[in-house]
């Protein structure tokens, strides 16, 4: 079994104690059974992961843990922010769930022309909890920022103005160059893809056009391949 990871995001030193509570603590000590000694894993999603111990249990809402070992973790280079529309249902669930395990940055959900779904009320709650259980689960210690919806002209035309790459899943584009180290944003479309204006405004902003072969991919699919391509190359 491994080793079970838990969110603070308070952060914590190298041999303090300190104290685990609420829907953490119950997975740990409700659901995982956690007793006194075991080893378990600490990350503040913000770079910082340490080995832990349970050192006191009160109850099944509270634990009191010892940081053993805390060691600093770099993001992962090139830094990739992932623009998309929103999926509907489970497929945003596969799009934040595979991109975290991937090491984005930052998603930025895009208003389209052609969007259906649209930012609920609870929306971002949600997003966030998909986003920490798969920190969790692939042992990332960073926790992608979630920011606010925009056009995707605009949202291209800020990343080009900071020096970042601006890849556009488009058919009509290039193989992705997998060579360059330049910080990066991936913009993918709604289902019905950009409309041309949109196409024209995002490239005219700086956008480079890249493709991700001949099919027709779904929002999560495209998100997922392109992010490999570059992260795993």
């Amino acid at each position: 079994m491994s080793m079970p990871s838990f969110y603070l995001d308070e952060g914590f030193n190298e041999g303090s104690l300190i104290n685990l509570s609420g829907k953490e603590a119950w997975h740990a000590l409700g659901v995982r059974r956690l007793d006194i000694g075991d080893p378990i894993r600490l990350i503040d999603g913000k770079g910082t992961h340490a080995l832990a111990a349970v050192e006191i249990i009160e109850g099944r809402n509270q634990a009191c843990l010892r940081v053993a070992e805390l060691t600093i973790i770099p993001p992962l280079q090139p830094d990739i922010v992932l623009a998309t529309a929103i999926a509907k249902g489970d497929r945003q669930t596969t799009i934040l769930d595979m991109a975290t395990q991937l090491g984005i940055s930052a998603w930025q959900p895009l208003q389209c022309d052609r969007s259906v779904s649209k930012v609920g009320k609870n929306s971002y709650q949600r997003w966030q909890r998909i986003c920490l259980e798969a920190c969790k689960q692939s042992g990332s210690a960073w926790l992608p920022e979630l920011l606010p919806a925009a056009k995707p002209e605009d949202v291209a035309k800020q990343a080009h103005a900071t020096g970042r790459e601006v890849l556009l899943a488009h058919p009509d584009g290039v193989t992705v160059d997998c060579s360059s180290a330049a910080d990066k944003l991936l913009l993918i479309g709604p289902e019905g893809g950009f409309t041309d204006d949109e196409v024209r405004q995002i490239v005219s902003a700086g956008a480079k056009k890249v493709s991700l072969g001949q099919q027709i991919l779904r929002i999560e699919t495209a998100a997922v391949s392109l992010l490999a391509t570059l992260r795993l190359s």
